[in-house]
Parts: C-alpha cells; structure tokens; sequence
C-alpha cells in the first residue's frame, strides 16, 4: 500500500504524553479502550470486527450437509478473535498523499484530514516510521518479558458492500498475521489515515497496568519535533 517503508507519522494527543514518546516511551492501549469510546472520532464499538458476507457461510454437519441448506442463514456474521479485550494498539496518523492536495507549488492538507484529525489532541509529534521500528525491534532483543509486534496502515472499506468481496484473505490480508482484522476499519474513518502498531507476549500476556495499557521502553527517538496542532495543521507543507 505504501511505496516506501519510511514515511512520517503524526501522533495527535497530550504535550505530556507526546514527550514521554518522544523520550521513547511507547503507550499502548487495549482495544477496549477504543470500542468503549464514546467520541464519533476516536470509537468505533466494532473495532477488530470485519464482517463476512452471510450468504457465503458454511457450516457443515455431521453428515457434511451445509447447515443452512435447512436452517435460516443469520443477518450479519462478524470475524474476530476470541476473547480480544486485551489486544494492545499504538495508533498514529500517516503523513501520505491520500490526504493532501497540491496548493501552488506545494502539498498542503486536504480539508477532510484537518476535520477529521483536529479533536485528537492539542499536540502534535511528527516522527519517522523506520526509526521507531528500527528502534523496537532493538528493545525486542533484550526484552523481558519478550515481545512481539505488527504494524502497517489501516484498510479501509465500506463494511456493508459484500458486492466486491471475494473472500477474507484477498479482501482483508494486511499484514499476513491473525491481526489482520484490526487493521480493517470502515470508510467513515478514511480521512484519519491511520497506521496501526500492535505488540503481545511471545509466550504469555503482557503484564499490563491495572487500566489494561502496556508501555515498552526503547531508545530517544532522534528525529521527531513537536507543535501544537492547529499551527501544524494550517502550516504544513510537502514538496511534489
């Protein structure tokens, strides 16, 4: 989906908070956090949940007849994990061309992307997506507990619309791993333009504070500056 593997990235939230990551403080939150979130912006109460088309459901019986040969297909089905309340995320904006639009000689921000984004927080910290999984992929080495992680950029698709849909692994396959549904959101969320981090224990949970979060310590990110948003938002600029 990306032409490169580095690319900005735009962590919208608190001034304190930002410098604790700016300090190399990465705060992750359970996926919890967001389905309970009440705000239009940051909640979305079917988070990790892709829906699969009811017509293309099978479920055999014991004597290998489709069940719904007799029995009335259900009206929606939904795919995700089992028992995910305690899936971490680390959540940013990308800074792509999906979301800006040429203003005389430079790309500035499309309309959309300032509305859409200006109620995440006050602050803002731009950094680089190479160094901080560079970076984490160091303090993965020494960690203890050990972890692992995923990362890459949300798809986005209307939910609804089965008339494409060929089947889950073509449509939704992201990052090849079985967090692939929590990097599936619908269209009404496109204009954030998100890129997604999700990190868990290699061999058991992660000791998680008694909120559900989960912070993992990894090196000062070197390039990485900090405004306030809406300066941010009215001032940027990117060269074609």
């Amino acid at each position: 989906m990306l032409a490169h593997k580095n690319f900005l990235l735009a962590k919208y939230g608190k001034l304190e908070h930002l410098k604790m990551l700016t300090e190399g403080n990465i705060y992750f939150n359970p996926v919890t956090k967001y389905r309970s979130d009440a705000s239009i912006f940051r909640g979305d109460p079917n988070e990790g949940k892709v829906p699969i088309d009811p017509s293309k459901i099978v479920m055999k019986d014991q004597f290998g007849q489709n069940i719904f040969e007799y029995l009335p297909r259900p009206n929606s089905v939904k795919l995700s994990l089992v028992n995910d309340d305690g899936i971490l995320m680390f959540c940013t904006s990308m800074i792509t061309k999906e979301i800006m639009v040429k203003d005389d000689q430079h790309y500035i921000f499309s309309e959309e992307y300032k509305t859409a984004i200006k109620d995440f927080g006050d602050h803002v910290l731009l950094f680089n997506s190479g160094e901080l999984l560079s970076s984490l992929n160091k303090a993965r080495q020494t960690a203890n507990p050990e972890f692992g992680f995923t990362s890459g950029p949300i798809i986005y698709r209307d939910l609804s619309d089965f008339s494409n849909q060929k089947n889950y692994q073509e449509d939704y396959n992201s990052t090849g791993s079985v967090y692939d549904p929590y990097f599936v959101k619908s269209d009404l969320y496109r204009s954030q333009n998100e890129w997604r981090l999700i990190v868990d224990g290699s061999y058991e949970f992660l000791p998680t504070n008694d909120e559900g979060s989960y912070t993992i310590k990894i090196d000062k990110l070197e390039w990485a500056d900090l405004f306030d948003t809406t300066t941010f938002l009215n001032t940027f600029q990117s060269k074609p």
